[in-house]
């Protein structure tokens, strides 16, 4: 539909809202969508003259604003649409009144922008959206504005290096969403077309998920003749419409003219514009769908990487809708080439598979950096015959790129997408229609079709529902659970099921005991949950965007989600055939906590630098964090910062405080309460209430209760003699209990750390706070189920000099997925406590004896951490770099990984065997800092799963046979 021109100049937004902004629910804001849909003026009450020197005058001549610097005339938003606005949801937005100067200065992230191309897309599949009845309102559209705003908008964008680097796939987005004078027919625009018809006619929607699922030029045949049988004459102008632009998209239409129009506007002796020139001429000159494919995706590439080298804005302009075209061929080469994918050879399909990264990269979807790992596994698949085993895994690394791609549009527009769909669900659908008129829909569906041959020949493979999906499922932990399907997570932690598998948009910081977990987002295997998920046998698995909608029919339903350890994913309906393999799993044994009571010495109460301590004094004086960051600046004395502990005795001195007036210290009370618990019947009703009654007491008393004034006094000592003077520093208060890191059991992340606390009362009142988190919901909740003697839960503190990291990650010193121990695991952010909490961070894997990096995964949190001046952490926009870690640090970290074992006691698994290390590292000026070291924990329960072991046992002798890539593969 045609941009509309109501809304309000920028200096006036304050203005009119202030005193509006009511706090409404999502429900009721739902509803005023909902009415403005059949509204007859839509969002807006009235048509209005709105002038540069901000004043508003009404429609009448003359001209108010020829004496005011001009102005525009537009509607004037409805209250309710000022309560919309002053609440985030930015709807109703008109170019000509917009602060596109915002937009411009960002830092290739604007929620304003994603906002109003999400507005656009509800308006294009919706039938207009809000704007449905407006459209026929008297003097609302004002295209001539709209277009040359939104050129100037976009030129503006393209002149900044935010928006041509980081954010160029949304700059390139804009071009196309936003009217601006250029006809671009899309593949998406076509998509959006038959779905708003789709909804306004049931009888069209098998042709629509035809042209959704298996578009071809055939299209426009069976639209055209669908129309005929329309007796409403605008939605038959509408049908017959979208045949022509089908049609018009697999013509071969005149992108050579185009090309060389815009290698006119560039040096006629330069690159870019030889390049186009030469483009053009091998387009004009062949019809073969390979080669244009070939051909169209460079020019995409080569229109991005140059674009800097275009000085004029117009110039940029011009390149992107040129893009955009070139994309056109390219989603109508990429259909003919599938309708010859079942009689193409698999170098055919992997030479089409590569140009096809061209196309993706020059469509703004993954990076240059991603798109040089690939180049060099395109590299070492050139061979005629390849060992299966080596096959398998670069056609599993490229099955990364997908997730790439749906983590690049999830770094721009997640946030802005979940808060429209708070008001419109439509708009969840966005991403999931922009990635499926990219040219990843058809690398995706090529690529499927290798991997799951590979997987066929290799023995294993990923079922959804009973179908094989090739690159559909990416293993993160392995696991077996059987639970109800929920697509969408609660928003408050208790409302989560403890027998639910949950899809999650993203790896989440705070999650509590679930049976299964499904990431949409690229995950983050090394976070603090996904460590605990692992250690418990939690099966989790990345699955892309595309089978999301297959999940649907199943939400509610109990489903059972298999994760072998080799990899292979089977998510099935819970139809009773695995009872047997499901009780035989649930009866076996589970990790339990067990902390060694005997050698706990609960008398020592006074406070511990750091460095006096050793790993040895783990579960005796102190927990782990605090121990063997003790024997890491022992061995290490340059990375670890100063620390002071407060053992386990200070807070068992705590807890021999009385409680209320029953005459029992909070202790024995606490005791006595366990008992009843115990004596409830396990999983009713009663006593999950009665439990979590009882540990919000036990937490709110904790959290209030006074330690006293000698442990003030000796603290405020003891702290001054080990960081200087009150407020000439920050530390991190570290929680440090005796229920983590114990043989069998990680217990990562599941208690409070309070980051760069400044001045001595704030570090007293967090200390009251991490003492007071094993008992939070979250804590209590994960840890119960696993532990026979819950009274037995002390936690000591560990007070930590901030330290600046400029980034900071995680490591394993092994390969997660395999666990080879030649490679390490490494997740990094920029800033503070980087990849711990979920953020989608770079994940590698570095060669500790020839230094190789492999990227899995780019880092695409848009804000890091640092210390605040006067404590806190602050959260900032990263620096937009698509490396964080740097060749030198990744030698840091080989260095480290290599001496460890000789600087460090045993690391050990609850069967005493050697384990692999978990760290916590930085680096600040170019030096590796560390603040934790634990085991990294597997559970034993699901390596030794015998079901899970069946998925893979097709496995065995397969992996070393040879692969004829001229062949053409089996099964599809």
């Amino acid at each position: 539909m045609n941009k509309l021109t109501f809304g309000l100049s920028a200096a006036l937004i304050i203005a009119v809202t202030s005193g509006s902004a009511l706090a409404q629910s999502d429900a009721t804001m739902r509803n005023w969508v909902v009415a403005m849909k059949e509204a007859p003026r839509g969002p807006f009450k009235q048509l209005r003259w709105f002038c540069e020197d901000g004043t508003i005058h009404p429609l009448q001549p003359p001209d108010p604003c020829d004496t005011r610097g001009g102005g525009v005339e537009h509607g004037e938003w409805t209250d309710r649409t000022k309560d919309l606005r002053a609440n985030g949801f930015y709807i109703g937005n008109v170019l000509a009144s917009a602060d596109l100067k915002s937009i411009v200065r960002a830092p290739g992230v604007s929620d304003l922008l994603n906002q109003i191309l999400i507005e656009q897309f509800l308006s294009n599949i919706d039938d207009g959206w809000i704007y449905r009845k407006a459209r026929f309102y008297r003097g609302g559209f004002q295209d001539e504005d709209e277009q040359k705003y939104a050129s100037g908008l976009i030129t503006g964008m393209s002149r900044k290096p935010a928006w041509t680097e980081k954010g160029y796939g949304t700059l390139r987005t804009a071009a196309s969403l936003l009217a601006h004078g250029a006809d671009v027919n899309s593949a998406t625009n076509i998509r959006n077309d038959s779905m708003a018809l789709g909804e306004l006619d049931p009888k069209f929607l098998d042709i629509r998920y035809k042209i959704h699922s298996k578009p071809d030029a055939d299209d426009a045949v069976a639209v055209r003749n669908y129309a005929q049988g329309v007796s409403d004459p605008d939605l038959k102008q509408r049908y017959l419409k979208l045949a022509d632009d089908i049609k018009q998209l697999y013509s071969a239409g005149s992108i050579s003219d185009q090309l060389n129009s815009m290698a006119a506007v560039t040096s006629s002796k330069g690159r870019l514009g030889k390049l186009l020139k030469h483009g053009a001429k091998a387009l004009s000159r062949t019809s073969d769908p390979a080669r244009r494919f070939e051909v169209s995706g460079k020019l995409m590439a080569l229109l991005r990487d140059d674009l800097k080298t275009l000085m004029v804005g117009g110039q940029r302009l011009k390149a992107l809708d040129t893009s955009l075209a070139l994309e056109a061929v390219n989603y109508a080469s990429a259909t003919a080439l599938r309708a010859k994918m079942l009689r193409a050879t698999r170098r055919e399909r992997l030479n089409w598979l590569e140009a096809s990264v061209s196309a993706i990269y020059g469509a703004g979807l993954i990076s240059d950096r991603e798109r040089g790992e690939l180049r060099t596994v395109f590299e070492q698949l050139r061979a005629d015959r390849i060992p299966l085993s080596d096959y398998k895994r670069d056609l599993d690394y490229l099955g990364r790129v997908p997730g790439w791609g749906t983590q690049n549009m999830r770094f721009h527009y997640f946030k802005s997408m979940q808060k429209l769909a708070k008001i419109e669900p439509l708009a969840e659908r966005f991403i999931q229609d922009q990635l499926r008129g990219s040219p990843l829909f058809f690398y995706s569906n090529l690529l499927d079709s290798l991997i799951k041959s590979a997987n066929q020949t290799a023995g294993v493979g990923s079922q959804l529902f009973g179908r094989d999906v090739g690159s559909g499922f990416r293993s993160l932990n392995p696991g077996l659970a059987r639970g109800t399907l929920y697509m969408k997570a609660p928003s408050h932690i208790g409302d989560f099921d403890s027998k639910g598998i949950y899809l999650l948009p993203e790896t989440v910081a705070e999650l509590p005991p679930v049976a299964g977990i499904m990431t949409a987002g690229e995950g983050n295997p090394l976070s603090h949950v996904q460590l605990l998920a692992r250690n418990l046998g939690i099966p989790n698995v990345g699955i892309n965007e595309s089978l999301i909608p297959q999940l649907k029919p199943y939400d509610g339903k109990s489903v059972i989600l298999a994760v072998s350890p080799a990899g292979s994913v089977q998510l099935s309906a819970d139809d009773g055939s695995l009872d047997s393999v499901l009780n035989q799993a649930s009866a076996g044994a589970t990790a339990m906590i067990r902390p060694d009571l005997n050698k706990l010495d609960l008398n020592q109460r006074s406070f511990i630098p750091l460095s006096r301590l050793r790993a040895s004094d783990s579960g005796r004086t102190v927990g782990p964090k605090a121990a063997k960051l003790g024997e890491l600046r022992h061995s290490y004395p340059e990375a670890v910062a100063e620390g002071l502990a407060i053992p386990f005795g200070a807070f068992r001195a705590l807890m021999e405080q009385p409680y209320d007036n029953s005459g029992l210290t909070v202790y024995d009370w606490m005791v006595g309460e366990y008992g009843k618990l115990a004596k409830m019947t396990p999983d009713s009703s009663a006593r999950k209430n009665a439990t979590e009654s009882f540990r919000a007491k036990l937490q709110d008393w904790i959290l209030h209760a006074d330690p006293g004034e000698a442990f003030r006094s000796e603290l405020r000592a003891a702290m001054e003699k080990t960081f200087g003077p009150d407020g000439s520093y920050g530390v991190f208060v570290r929680s440090d209990t005796n229920v983590e890191d114990l043989p069998g059991f990680t217990g990562a992340g599941l208690n409070l750390t309070v980051g760069n606390v400044v001045g001595f009362d704030n570090v007293i009142a967090a200390i009251s706070k991490v003492w007071a988190s094993p008992f939070s919901e979250r804590a209590f909740s994960w840890r119960q189920a696993h532990m026979d003697q819950p009274e037995h839960v002390y936690p000591a503190i560990l007070l930590l000099l901030s330290v600046p990291s400029e980034k900071s990650g995680v490591l394993v010193t092994q390969d997660i997925d395999n666990g080879n121990r030649d490679w390490i695991s490494v997740a990094i952010n920029e800033g503070i406590g980087g990849a711990v909490d979920g953020q989608a961070s770079e994940s590698l894997r570095i060669n500790k004896k020839t230094g190789k990096v492999r990227v899995l995964a780019q880092a695409t949190a848009p804000t890091r951490r640092v210390l605040g001046r006067s404590g806190g952490l602050q959260e900032v926009p990263v620096s937009g770099s698509d490396r964080v870690l740097k060749p030198a640090e990744a030698k840091l970290l080989i260095a480290f990984v290599n001496e460890l074992p000789k600087r460090f006691p045993p690391i050990v698994n609850d069967k005493g065997q050697p384990a692999p290390a978990d760290v916590e590292f930085g680096f600040l000026k170019g030096k590796l800092r560390l603040f934790q070291l634990r085991p990294f924990l597997e559970s034993a329960k699901v390596q030794d799963s015998g079901y899970l072991k069946s998925l893979d046992k097709n496995m065995k002798g397969k992996m070393g046979q040879t692969i004829d890539m001229n062949a053409i593969p089996k099964g599809n």
